[in-house]
């Protein structure tokens, strides 16, 4: 009895290294995969020119990117072989740009930077892995959303201050942004709560027994859940987090039931909350402040926003050159204003290259969505490629100052490495499901 375990095992363990080879959409991702080492090969070579001072060990993080981008691509082959190929081709190149951009910015940092970055990679191949039994994930959607607020809670208890926020737990050395982690559990809820509940939300009315009901109530868990989380992240002065949670309920809603009034009511209640926080909180008054009229305080809480429109006229169409422009002047540009530097050294070509792969993503991870036969693995799969849409529009549209900076981070090119760990975790969720849905359509 025994060895017919163990015979199946190996059986089954060899069907997928078998499926690995031969799978069509890992060769195309290794296809794919080239440009991004490429792209930093030739971002050093740049740097090299431009005379700029090259960290310690510089080749060390080259060869590092390259050796665990390929190490991730072959476990890929083996934990799911059969996922889709564009997603971590995509974000190997977006996370190839942030690590050029970071040893530019802030040459101190850039080992870090690439550990996290391996870190991630693991990260996402055990993500990868655990999530071709998703379907598991929805027995928990009420204990995940308990868990985000607790982490909320736990960090406004025992979190550090930075920049005006209580975002940030010092673990074992480490700072860890815990408003990354509760991304996690908030996609695991609100796909779960869709999925059960969106067939009901998607009319107005319910007609049993003759009468009439509202469907709102079923809207109560949902709401509670937000309100309770934006009172947290209000309290914690995390303006991004609570921007990005009412889009991440704003499009979930929508994609998950067809109608457009949930993205009013939306609207209506992200309104309200930046009203209250203005006259509520000091670091909110300021930002929005600093949003209608930077010049004002051109010398102080406003010099971030003037640097970053300087930077990026400086960088006209094809930029001033990797390392030849003057980022550095703006004070957070490695973290808040990295666009910005994209715009400034590799112009308003580089910069909405940057777009177009985000864009790339948002419709790899919706392309993935669709081919996933239940609603729950569906929405799963949206949830996350809309939330690293929302969150890379929302900070690249600070930068640009079409809305007040938010102090979130963009997906796979800022540095940090909560961020980074956290986004690839997500990614390795996406291509385990991904995975499963082709299994089981054969």
């Amino acid at each position: 009895m025994v060895n017919d375990v163990g015979r199946v095992h190996a059986a089954m363990a060899f069907q997928s290294v078998t499926d690995g080879v031969r799978s069509g959409a890992r060769n195309t991702e290794l296809v794919l995969m080239a440009a991004s080492i490429a792209f930093l090969a030739v971002a050093w070579r740049a740097l090299d020119a431009a005379a700029f001072p090259m960290p310690a060990g510089s080749d060390r993080i080259l060869t590092q990117f390259a050796v665990v981008a390929v190490a991730g691509h072959l476990g890929l082959r083996v934990v799911a072989p059969r996922s889709a190929a564009l997603p971590y081709a995509t974000v190997l190149l977006l996370s190839a740009i942030g690590l050029a951009f970071v040893t530019r910015l802030s040459p101190g940092v850039a080992q870090d930077q690439a550990n996290w970055f391996t870190l991630g990679v693991v990260c996402m191949l055990g993500a990868a892995f655990g999530a071709r039994r998703y379907s598991l994930l929805r027995r928990y959607k009420y204990t995940a959303a308990l868990v985000a607020v607790g982490l909320l809670v736990f960090t406004g208890l025992f979190g550090t201050t930075i920049y005006g926020a209580r975002l940030w737990v010092d673990v074992a050395g480490q700072q860890v942004q815990t408003t990354e982690l509760i991304k996690l559990f908030l996609i695991i809820f609100l796909a779960g709560y869709l999925a059960e509940e969106a067939s009901v939300l998607a009319s107005s009315r319910l007609h049993f027994g003759g009468r009439t009901y509202s469907t709102l109530p079923y809207l109560v868990p949902l709401l509670i859940t937000i309100l309770v989380a934006i009172g947290a992240l209000a309290l914690l002065k995390d303006l991004g987090s609570i921007a990005l949670l009412l889009l991440l309920a704003m499009a979930g809603l929508y994609v998950a039931t067809g109608q457009l009034r949930f993205m009013a009511g939306g609207i209506v209640l992200l309104g309200a909350t930046a009203i209250v926080g203005y006259y509520a909180f000091d670091h909110v008054q300021e930002r929005i402040d600093v949003w209608l009229d930077p010049y004002e305080t051109a010398d102080s809480s406003g010099l971030q926003t003037v640097q970053s429109m300087y930077a990026i006229q400086a960088g006209g169409i094809t930029g001033e050159g990797l390392g030849m422009g003057e980022p550095t002047a703006i004070p957070a540009v490695p973290t808040d204003y990295i666009f910005s530097a994209i715009g400034e050294e590799l112009g308003l070509a580089g910069a909405l290259g940057v777009v177009l792969l985000y864009v790339l993503l948002l419709f790899a991870g919706l392309r993935v969505a669709l081919d996933v036969p239940d609603a729950y693995g569906r929405l799963l799969c949206a949830c996350i490629a809309l939330l690293i849409a929302i969150q890379a529009a929302v900070i690249i549209a600070g930068n640009l100052r079409i809305i007040p900076t938010t102090g979130i981070t963009l997906p796979f090119v800022s540095y940090g490495g909560s961020s980074l760990v956290v986004n690839f975790l997500l990614i390795g969720g996406l291509l385990g499901v991904s995975d499963a849905a082709v299994r089981r359509q054969g």
